[in-house]
């Protein structure tokens, strides 16, 4: 059946389109972001503008000086972290929830989205992205947890963000079933404690890697 078509106004769609461009590198993080230069790109008026500008600076993926000017969000070792750490705590408490009560709560989410990083692991970066973080959002969702699933979602741009930054210097760095396998059996059978301890184990790895990457870049632009 087809779905209705979506309606938005105009200030949603230059939101849409400014919040993709950052997602999707586009626009580098720490660059200058001018209203009059993205009235020209978007299409729309500078109020229009303006107003996806604020809206993205409440998402953190831009920031402003006052009287000054824009910019995209710095991705930086900090940031990193940040973004990881608090992710490991909305997952680390999701896996914890599930394992508790796998019972009632079920597993046909995390089974469905398991089996879709293996077709994605050869694909593209929209393709690797999708399955990756749709796998990670399917145990969160499973919980029911409606608090949880939405903060979980607030995160989502920059998740996606810093994955993508991550693909697009070291492309299909890790085979995504084998990456997440000891995280899905946690998930599938491990006891609170484990499936907990899983999701902290995998994004802390995660840490590492995208932060010695991250420096590894910064000591050569140095040079």
């Amino acid at each position: 059946m087809r779905q209705p078509i979506e309606r938005k106004s105009l200030q949603d769609q230059a939101t849409d389109w400014l919040r993709e461009a950052i997602i999707r590198g586009d626009l580098a993080p720490g660059s200058t972001l001018t209203e009059l230069a993205l009235t020209q790109q978007i299409g729309t008026g500078r109020g229009t503008v303006r107003s996806a500008l604020f809206a993205l600076e409440a998402q953190e993926l831009v920031t402003r000086t006052p009287y000054s000017n824009w910019r995209v969000a710095v991705l930086d070792a900090r940031a990193i972290w940040e973004i990881y750490s608090l992710r490991s705590a909305y997952e680390g408490l999701a896996a914890r929830i599930l394992a508790e009560r796998r019972e009632d709560l079920g597993t046909d989410l995390i089974a469905k989205a398991f089996t879709e990083l293996d077709a994605a692991n050869g694909a593209g970066t929209d393709a690797r992205v999708a399955a990756d973080l749709g796998f990670h959002a399917s145990f969160v969702a499973q919980t029911g947890h409606q608090h949880l699933i939405r903060r979980h979602g607030l995160l989502a741009d920059k998740m996606e963000w810093l994955y993508r930054w991550s693909e697009s210097h070291w492309p299909c760095r890790n085979p995504l079933v084998d990456e997440h396998r000891p995280l899905f059996d946690a998930l599938m059978q491990g006891s609170p404690d484990r499936a907990e301890q899983a999701v902290r184990d995998h994004i802390d790895y995660s840490i590492t890697q995208d932060i010695a990457g991250f420096n590894s870049l910064a000591a050569g632009k140095a040079t």
